[in-house]
């Protein structure tokens, strides 16, 4: 075999868990214990609730969890559910090697089709692994002008590594998974116009559900466009007209992909988390608070601008994509957490009151990316801060950022499961590899009855 996506087939089909290292492993039971967090706070959302009154009505029993209800599903549907859910607080992980968030679409889907066939939690893990690797090497092959042009790229790079880690799952050789993928790019979608709506989230729901399609689909045979990715009229002559198959490697530079995910620490967009950081920062290192403040001057990119500006959010989801509110909120002292992202609070007298002090402005000499230089004004004084580009957790500070992630999943779960199913869950994450079965740890996500 040869060529781009046959590329991907073959180190789909021929991933095994064995080689990985401890540190990898960590990485990967951390990307675990996260998707069911946000997974389980997704699923009480109202997109959440929506795409589970849909799939109720359309496929009303089956063997895979709807994480965080008491439904079960088909495959496809169950993807559908806990892939918009997993989105819905924009709250899940991030590469930005990929430019997107890969465990909604890639874990969705390799956990629907695991637990339908009552695989192993190796097997699972493999699986997930290996759709990382597509979705991620993918993603730097179709480089930063696919995103920029207006594809979202967890919609549209996330349904290959979605239907490659769900054919891992099913065992199919690379010529299996190679029609996956075929199939994975015919159907591949996502606009960055819907950020800001629950179509965002939508379209994590949606490439899981292709994904899972995609594979079972090529397990039956069925047949694909060839070299799906490369190809004239393929995916990327038609929405990727940077793409170079030879970027994934110089950048990678032999690591795995699942070493490039990074966690959110807020529930928003990921491009307005500088400007939390920097405020909370100030507040601490200067002793103030908001009203202290006399004005804050974000300095953005321009690609910000069509990410995460919105200039007067309506609505609590609207909040998530606008820099302003997120910056607001801190000043308001109601933090950065779920609470700051509510429809009340993006109408508070108090949060639209600090979002007056804030300026954004086009940085002069950053066209791209989502480093702000943020400078606050206290007293006529000016505090600068300017972070750069957020990268991955180094191996050596894994430890502590499990502790941190065990803390942000207990804020997410103990409200759906309660406190004893929570606890269960991180004591049975914390060593997954060993579960003889998949679907004993998503039984854990259940609940008995719908809230």
């Amino acid at each position: 075999m040869s060529g781009f996506t046959d590329d991907l087939a073959e180190r789909a089909a021929a991933f095994e868990v064995d080689g990985l290292s401890d540190t990898q492993l960590l990485r990967t039971r951390q990307c675990v214990l996260d998707w069911i967090g946000v997974t389980l706070a997704g699923s009480r959302e109202p997109c959440g609730r929506a795409v589970q009154a849909v799939i109720a009505a359309d496929d009303p029993a089956g063997a895979c969890t709807v994480v965080g209800t008491a439904l079960a599903a088909g495959p496809q549907a169950a993807a559908h559910a806990n892939g918009t859910a997993s989105h819905a607080q924009d709250y899940d992980d991030i590469s930005f090697w990929m430019q997107g968030h890969p465990s909604i679409s890639v874990a969705s889907a390799v956990f629907a089709v695991a637990e339908l066939h009552g695989v192993s939690a190796v097997d699972a893990l493999a699986g997930l692994i290996a759709g990382y690797e597509v979705s991620i090497r993918l993603g730097l092959a179709v480089g930063k002008r696919h995103y920029l042009d207006g594809w979202h790229t967890t919609g549209t790079v996330g349904s290959f590594g979605a239907a490659a880690g769900a054919a891992r799952v099913l065992g199919l050789d690379a010529e299996a998974t190679g029609r996956a993928l075929g199939l994975a790019a015919t159907q591949a979608a996502g606009l960055k116009v819907s950020f800001g709506t629950m179509a965002k989230p939508l379209h994590g729901g949606r490439s899981a559900a292709v994904g899972v399609a995609s594979a079972l689909l090529a397990e039956r045979g069925f047949s694909a466009g060839k070299d799906a990715v490369e190809a004239a009229q393929g995916f990327a002559a038609t929405q990727a007209v940077g793409f170079d198959p030879t970027r994934p490697d110089a950048v990678m530079a032999g690591r795995l992909a699942v070493e490039s995910i990074c966690f959110k620490k807020h529930p928003a967009c990921g491009a307005t988390h500088a400007t939390i950081d920097a405020l909370q920062q100030a507040c601490i290192e200067h002793g103030i608070s908001g009203d202290d403040v006399d004005s804050v001057r974000l300095r953005v990119t321009r690609e910000m601008l069509d990410i995460c500006c919105i200039e007067r959010p309506r609505t609590g989801v609207e909040g998530m994509f606008s820099v302003r509110h997120a910056g607001a909120a801190v000043l308001a002292g109601r933090g950065s957490g779920l609470a700051a992202f509510t429809d009340d609070a993006v109408h508070a007298p108090d949060v639209l009151a600090a979002a007056r002090k804030i300026q954004l402005v086009v940085h002069p000499d950053r066209p791209t990316g989502i480093r702000t230089e943020v400078t606050v004004t206290v007293n006529g004084e000016e505090f600068v801060y300017d972070e750069g580009e957020r990268t991955p957790t180094p191996d050596s500070e894994l430890p502590m950022l499990t502790e941190v992630l065990k803390i942000k999943f207990r804020d997410l779960a103990r409200p759906v499961l309660g406190e004893n199913r929570a606890e269960e869950i991180v004591r049975r994450v914390d060593a997954i590899e060993e579960e003889h079965s998949i679907r004993d740890v998503l039984a854990l996500t259940r609940r008995e009855e719908d809230a």
